[in-house]
């Protein structure tokens, strides 16, 4: 008998299911099933949801929206700069090596005219952690999609940092073909804001690029890419070498 210890972990005893997840049944659930009717609460009349608020004046230039697309918002701005964060909150809460995000004032920012409320979840990810919620937890708090999982902004008092990779951009030249055809047809989202704003040009936007990275000493891969690399916070610790530990 070998004397090395033991490291195999033992047989996961698999317990059947008795409830039924094919996909009618996942939708007639989700039809029956007694949601949340969010539409008249207090909170969703305040940014970053805006719902009902005055429209005059306001041109959508960047839509965000979840994998399942049961939520999305919508900005009239580009950000106020953006950055990549190596930090292990945002490699836990985001399950990637890091996190990209873009700074926008609250007033720059709104729910979709196509998106339920409903399907809004809060999670307060600080202190005293907060489960998941279908109502605002504490600032600061992250906003995602209690449909699919997907994380689409974190808020704070003043500020929303949205995240880039959910944003609807161009990514293949079909696309592109694709949105130009929509705007010769006169598409442009008249039901709601989906579409408007859609970019003509293949590749993602210089807009929404990041300027740095920050808590790089705590990254899980090396990033060459040029920005600057910052141990810490930004311009409040030391400067870092692309491969430097």
């Amino acid at each position: 008998m070998s004397d090395a210890p033991e490291t195999v972990r033992p047989a996961t005893k698999r317990i059947r299911s008795e409830q039924d997840h094919s996909k009618a049944s996942t939708k007639a659930s989700e039809n029956n099933e007694n949601k949340e009717d969010h539409q008249d609460d207090d909170w969703l009349k305040e940014p970053p949801f805006s719902v009902g608020a005055d429209r005059d004046g306001w041109e959508t230039k960047w839509r965000e929206s979840c994998w399942c697309g049961k939520v999305a918002f919508v900005y009239n701005d580009d950000p106020a700069g953006s950055k990549i964060c190596h930090c292990e909150d945002c490699q836990r809460l985001h399950g990637a090596p890091y996190q990209h995000s873009c700074i926008f004032h609250k007033k720059n920012v709104r729910l979709d005219s196509d998106a339920d409320p409903k399907w809004l979840g809060f999670l307060s990810a600080h202190g005293e952690v907060h489960p998941l919620s279908s109502t605002p937890t504490p600032l600061p708090r992250k906003i995602s999609c209690r449909a699919c999982g997907s994380p689409l902004m974190d808020e704070g008092r003043n500020m929303i940092m949205a995240f880039p990779p959910a944003f609807e951009w161009t990514r293949t030249h079909k696309e592109v073909k694709k949105a130009k055809e929509e705007d010769r047809k006169g598409n442009h989202g008249e039901e709601g804001d989906s579409g408007k704003g859609a970019r003509k040009v293949q590749g993602f936007p210089e807009e929404l690029k990041a300027d740095c990275h920050i808590f790089y000493e705590r990254r899980c891969v090396d990033v060459k890419d040029g920005l600057p690399k910052w141990r810490g916070h930004k311009e409040k610790s030391d400067l870092m070498k692309d491969d430097e530990k």
